[in-house]
């Protein structure tokens, strides 16, 4: 029999996944005589190219129960619908055709040939793995019968729990946590039981507790990890002895926000020649966290912190994240270092990377070091020379960043603001100011220096990149750019260039949030790869994240590679065994990264509502960010989004002109658009559904 045909054979006999190793062996067992393990994994690739079998993660393979199928993540939509992220893109999955699979289930899914509106469309004719194991829900009890209603819209279809055999008893209404025992097919509904009650609505955290249920966030170690991690110390002087560069005697800062716990970058600069002498201090994570430990596993697990409005979830314990690897001030701290020497211009003329021991001098915040930009007041001398120092150092850099194209988006943030009980008080819009700019500024060359580096050395690599945007994407954006008066005539290819002519062009005025933020929509997700790729917003041609290991993974991981890169040991265990997995790890770091993302962007916005909902009734003024059939969203000052349905418009009957992005009343000809400022009143605050209804003051 042809190894081919062995291959499949044993995968198919095996009904689960299995590794390269496990194939050989399993074809040897059956008789089919010894296939290196080398061929094995070769054919296994050639398997997956053919849409055969689909891998998985930890070099693990499953046959497909049909040829020519691509396998991938599936995001569903909170409207039913959904997408497979594939290596052929994202593939459409209608409402219909998601063939009884779960929001992050990894699917096979069945090309259509012809283009949807949505563009490549397909079928799911197969669920690989599970990605979705419990659920959060509102319990309901019918008789005998327990029914959990999921609070996620994007999980459609109830659980239903036999109250007989549950060991964990609730109330009507209150919020659960159900394990999945059973998936849903054509003949059966979803079936799982109760193991864990989070209380009612109203109680306190509840509303955050269910987001992070939601995401499948992980919000407690298990006590072997914190063990683990608690038995970690440092040895400095054992370190310096072994090799490692002492620069305790740098004047060395960390600049962060205000509310800061845990600090992994900090810089030292110097005055050299009619240049300077940056250096930009990372915590070393990799010394204490190695590949395959038990901390580990549960980092490549999490893979990223994840800050909600009331809580952090962090990557790594404690003792590690704010002790031992964070670089307190007066403290020695192990860490990376990424020496450079800039002349006059920021151009890097040479550079050295090497673990290195630092004590950082001072702590700073954003806001003091602004404050002193802007009005003086430096506490000393030494202070002062290195802030005025770097922010010129950090200008020269920007100014050769925006030269090659780098894009630079002038965004808010809104963080909403709790009293000691979870309840919101306000909403503070932080900006990007000097200070930030400058500390971003250090920290992008940083990568990029690592990055070069590790290229140049042809090694093994994890990359940040950022894909050119979508052509029909960068269309409709053309079409409401035109609305506005822009000078953009098409937008098909555009460069980075071009996005920086109409950042430039929106500046100080009335649309300057929306034009900005319609840009960054129309821009494809960076993620993390093992290949290399340009970076289209940084206008960058080797990008990574090196600078932040302690709250995400990647960057742990390109610690690891860099180290065994310096020292030539990326043959060698454990580094040696990370290189075949950075393929799998790169994808699940860039979906743990959007799954944070989403729901640090849900517990904002979850506050915003409740907040909002203490002021129903009263006026705001606010900005049309969309335009639809069924009505306007508007955005206030303080970020917080509502719709105005068109029958609370009641002054006339509107139209919608698709192709303009208006609203327009047939009888007295009143016209809403993007991007126009209007007065709403607050109707109604559904702080469950995290959804504000508006109309017209």
């Amino acid at each position: 029999m042809r190894p081919e045909k062995l291959v499949m054979k044993a995968l198919q006999k095996a009904h689960s996944p299995l590794t390269a190793e496990e194939v050989a062996g399993r074809i040897e067992l059956d008789g089919g005589g010894g296939i290196d393990v080398t061929r094995v994994a070769h054919i296994l690739h050639q398997l997956e190219r053919s849409g055969s079998v689909a891998p998985l993660g930890g070099g693990r393979f499953l046959a497909l129960r049909e040829r020519n199928l691509v396998a991938g993540r599936l995001s569903m939509n909170r409207r039913g619908f959904g997408f497979v992220s594939t290596p052929l893109g994202d593939i459409y999955i209608g409402k219909k055709e998601a063939g009884g699979a779960l929001h992050g289930d990894t699917v096979a899914v069945r090309l259509d040939p012809r283009k949807t509106r949505e563009g490549r469309a397909g079928t799911v004719v197969q669920v690989i793995e599970r990605g979705l194991t419990e659920l959060v829900g509102r319990f309901e009890r019918h008789g005998k019968l327990g029914i959990v209603v999921p609070t996620d819209p994007r999980i459609r279809g109830d659980i239903f729990i036999d109250l007989a055999t549950s060991t964990v008893q609730a109330k009507p209404g209150e919020i659960v946590v159900a394990r999945i025992t059973r998936y849903a097919d054509r003949r059966d509904a979803m079936q799982g039981v109760i193991t864990k009650v989070l209380g009612t609505e109203d109680t306190p955290g509840v509303d955050v507790e269910i987001i992070i249920h939601e995401h499948g966030l992980a919000s407690e170690f298990p006590e072997e990890v914190i063990e683990a991690a608690e038995a970690l110390s440092q040895d400095v002087e054992g370190e310096i002895a072994r090799g490692r560069h002492d620069r305790r005697d740098l004047f060395t800062i960390t600049i962060d926000p205000a509310d800061a716990r845990d600090f992994d970058d900090a810089i030292s600069l110097e005055r050299e020649g009619g240049g300077f002498r940056l250096w930009v201090h990372i915590a070393d994570v990799s010394h204490y966290v190695p590949w395959d430990t038990v901390v580990d596993v549960e980092a490549r697990h999490r893979a990223t912190s994840v800050y909600l409005v009331d809580r952090v979830l962090p990557m790594l314990p404690e003792h590690l994240s704010n002790i031992i690897c964070s670089l307190n001030p007066g403290q020695d701290r192990l860490t990376f270092t990424a020496e450079m020497l800039l002349d006059k211009t920021g151009l890097v003329e040479q550079y050295l990377l090497y673990p290195s021991v630092i004590r950082s001098d001072r702590r700073l915040n954003y806001d003091e070091v602004q404050g002193w930009l802007d009005g003086g007041g430096f506490p000393d001398d030494g202070i002062e020379r290195l802030i005025r120092d770097f922010r010129t150092v950090a200008e020269e850099i920007h100014k050769r960043r925006i030269v090659r194209g780098a894009l630079d988006f002038d965004t808010v943030e809104a963080r909403v603001e709790l009293d000691d009980a979870g309840e919101p008080v306000d909403v503070a819009l932080r900006s990007r100011t000097e200070a930030t700019n400058m500390i971003e500024e250090a920290m992008i060359l940083a990568n990029e220096i690592v990055a070069r580096h590790m290229t140049a050395a042809k090694a093994p690599m994890v990359y940040r990149i950022h894909e050119d945007p979508d052509d029909d994407a960068l269309s409709r954006v053309a079409v409401i750019l035109k609305e506005f008066g822009y000078p953009i005539q098409d937008m098909h290819g555009a460069s980075p260039r071009t996005f920086q002519k109409i950042v430039a062009f929106a500046h100080g005025r009335p649309e300057e949030r929306l034009i900005n933020s319609l840009l960054l929509r129309a821009l494809e997700r960076a993620r993390y790869v093992e290949y290399l790729g340009p970076h289209f917003g940084l206008a960058s041609e080797a990008y990574t994240h090196f600078t932040s290991p302690i709250r995400r993974y990647p960057d742990l991981i390109v610690h690891r590679l860099l180290r065994a890169q310096l020292t030539e040991s990326l043959n060698k265990p454990p580094t040696a065994d990370m290189v075949p997995e950075l393929a799998w790890l790169a994808e699940h770091s860039s979906t743990m990264e959007r799954e944070a993302e989403a729901a640090e962007d849900e517990s904002q916005k979850l506050k915003l509502v409740a907040l909002m909902a203490r002021h129903l009734g009263e006026e705001f003024d606010g900005i049309v960010t969309g335009v639809m059939g069924f009505g306007l969203f508007v955005q206030l000052e303080n970020t917080a989004e509502g719709l105005v349905h068109v029958e609370a418009m009641t002054d006339d009957y509107y139209r919608f002109d698709a192709e303009r992005f208006m609203l327009w009343g047939e009888n007295k000809g009143l016209t809403y658009r993007l991007g126009q400022q209007v007065r709403i009143r607050i109707l109604e605050a559904n702080v469950a559904e995290r959804r504000l209804d508006f109309e017209m003051a």
